[in-house]
């Protein structure tokens, strides 16, 4: 990235510009140009005073402008610095806000090969460190940068040749820099990988501490991290140590610009061809000339910590977004029908279909549910009903209309979904309902959780509705999660209801009181359940029989068993290990267990 690109990254990030920012900034040049004018005020006291011109009148003017270019020099700085923080903050914000947006619009695919950390570190700890260096740094290289530039205009203009001087050595510090960037850019981009494996492997060991603990391989899984940790480190020392010397070196280069001026100054002097004031002005200038430009230097050598960070958010902004449609269409039945859907996860050419050629009628206020063996597609099928993914090939209808025709949010008011993995918010149990309906009242809440069977374990809890659940509603088991999740799913009352196992979390009796919040949930609605366990749904109205991504059976559970394929398959074998049990130590080998309902997944 140029540097012209980095000082538009505001633009960029946020897809706003904002006035303010320019306006900042050329505050900044006349706040530079102000910072001039008393170097060159001093030049003419200090030429009147060699030549003994100098009157006490003169000399009150001179300094009365130089005061004057002081304020003026204030006059423009603090305005600039309010425009630029206020614009680079605000577009920072902004672009804070776009990627949240830009996230909730991609599909579904692009959360499954990534890891909900790195995510949210994009928004947090990249943006923080981008946001950090970007918003001072603006200010800090346009005055670094325009002083030099004024001052060295105002030196030729005195004295051409020593104006000549003190720019001397700039050309080789330019090509220093340049070198010190090239270099800064590609270690900045081995640091962001090994920074990003070294997260993954970090993660992976604390989330598998009690699995490597259970076999004994915990030395194997510290092996793993302590070489990510080890990349990292060095990919570190390189970003630091790669390109300081470029660095260093360009801050020399600048300095030895003074040391050029006293050579030729001195030359000139000695010479009769350079008045004494014209010498001592060009060295008082050359000092703070180099200054700035070692800090221009400096400021320019702070971006590589924007750049650890900035591939990051420049790759989730890349990825496509689901494609929203240009009139908007709205259902007016919910039949759903699928006609010739495949779906590949993966664009590379020999990628596994997920779905295959998948046609099918659901109809309205009907049960279907999807059967399979496991990794047959039945959550594949079920997230492009609900346009979680994007189908590689075919369409998806509800009610007639592509659901790709309708906007994102138009569809998923039809759609209420039950996952069995249930997300939860770290707000208030109402909190968390109110995403069913955001405008629902109390006392709706309170019908929705007593449908749901949750009403009287949150009214144990320590403030009822009001108690804040933790990350992840993490003070309730599993079982409450899913009534909490059910309850928001009939606050919602939307004509089409998805459950993906929506009871797994669930014991027996519990199962069977939330059966009845089942039924209120989905009476009159077009319902579509996955289900492992085939004796929870035998009496669908239609079962879909999906087998390596294809539909290879369709109809009622009678005529399926009568068929004898691979529906029947499943339940004979889902009945022979129903009874099954670890044998005690006393039971002789092959000896039938006693019966028990408790159900294989």
């Amino acid at each position: 990235m140029n540097l012209l690109e980095f000082l538009r990254l505001g633009d960029d990030l946020s897809g706003k510009r904002d006035p303010r920012l320019l306006q900042g900034m050329a505050l900044a040049i006349g706040e530079a140009l102000a910072a001039t004018a008393p170097y060159l005020l001093t030049y003419v006291l200090l030429d009147d005073l060699f030549a003994g011109q100098l009157s006490l009148q003169r000399t009150g003017w001179l300094v009365a402008g130089i005061a004057l270019a002081l304020a003026v020099q204030i006059g423009f700085g603090i305005p600039s610095v309010s425009r630029i923080y206020g614009a680079a903050y605000g577009q920072m914000g902004e672009a804070r806000i776009r990627l949240a947006d830009h996230l909730r619009r991609l599909p579904m695919g692009f959360f499954s090969r990534r890891r909900s950390g790195q995510l949210a570190g994009v928004l947090t700890s990249d943006m923080a460190l981008i946001e950090d260096i970007w918003c001072h740094f603006i200010g800090l290289f346009t005055v670094s940068a325009a002083l030099p530039l004024f001052m060295g205009l105002a030196l030729v203009a005195i004295d051409w040749r020593m104006g000549l001087a003190i720019f001397l050595t700039l050309p080789l510090a330019v090509v220093v820099l340049l070198g010190a960037m090239r270099r800064m850019d590609r270690e900045t981009r081995a640091l962001v990988q090994a920074s990003d494996h070294a997260k993954n492997a970090s993660a992976e060991y604390v989330q598998g501490i009690a699995v490597l603990r259970s076999f004994g391989r915990q030395g194997e899984g510290l092996e793993r991290l302590r070489l990510a940790l080890a990349q990292l480190r060095d990919a570190a020392i390189r970003m630091e140590t790669g390109p300081a010397p470029l660095i260093h070196a360009f801050s020399f280069i600048t300095e030895a610009g003074f040391v050029c001026v006293l050579l030729i100054g001195s030359y000139l002097l000695s010479g009769g061809t350079l008045g004494a004031p014209a010498f001592l002005m060009f060295a008082l200038l050359a000092i703070t000339m180099t200054r700035r430009l070692s800090d221009l230097g400096i400021a320019l050598w702070l971006l590589r910590f924007a750049h650890k960070g900035l591939p990051r958010v420049r790759n989730l902004l890349a990825q496509a977004p689901l494609a929203e449609p240009a009139q908007a269409e709205a259902p007016t039945h919910f039949e759903i029908r699928l006609d010739g859907v495949s779906l590949v996860y993966d664009s590379a050419a020999d990628a596994r279909h997920a779905l295959r050629d998948v046609s099918c009628t659901l109809p309205e206020r009907s049960l279907t549910a999807i059967v399979g063996p496991s990794g047959a597609g039945k959550s594949s099928l079920m997230n492009v009903i609900a346009r979680l993914w994007e189908v590689s090939e075919g369409s998806v209808r509800i009610g007639g209309i592509d659901v790709r025709a309708m906007p994102f949010e138009d569809l998923h008011r039809h759609v209420a979904m039950v996952f069995q993995d249930v997300v939860l918010f770290s707000g208030t149990v109402a909190d968390n309902l109110r995403v069913g309906r955001p405008d629902a009242d109390m006392q709706a809440l309170v019908a929705a959780a007593q449908q749901a069977r949750a009403h009287d374990f949150i009214m144990a809890l320590p403030q009822g509705y009001d108690t804040p659940l933790g990350e992840g509603g993490a003070r309730l088991s599993g079982g409450e999660r899913q009534r909490i999740a059910f309850a928001r799913a009939i606050l919602k009352d939307a004509p089409i209801v998805l459950l993906d196992e929506a009871t797994a979390s669930l014991d027996a009796t519990h199962e069977r009181e939330l059966q009845q919040a089942i039924d209120r949930l989905t009476r009159d609605k077009t319902v579509v359940v996955i289900a492992h366990r085939l004796r929870t749904v035998r009496h669908a109205d239609q079962l879909l029989v999906l087998e390596g991504g294809r539909l290879v059976e369709q109809g009622r559970h009678e005529a399926l068993l009568a068929a004898g394929g691979t529906y029947a398959r499943l339940w004979r074998r889902q009945s022979e290990v129903r009874g099954w049990k670890l044998a005690g130590r006393g039971q002789a080998k092959g000896e039938a267990a006693p019966s028990t309902t408790t159900a294989t997944r």
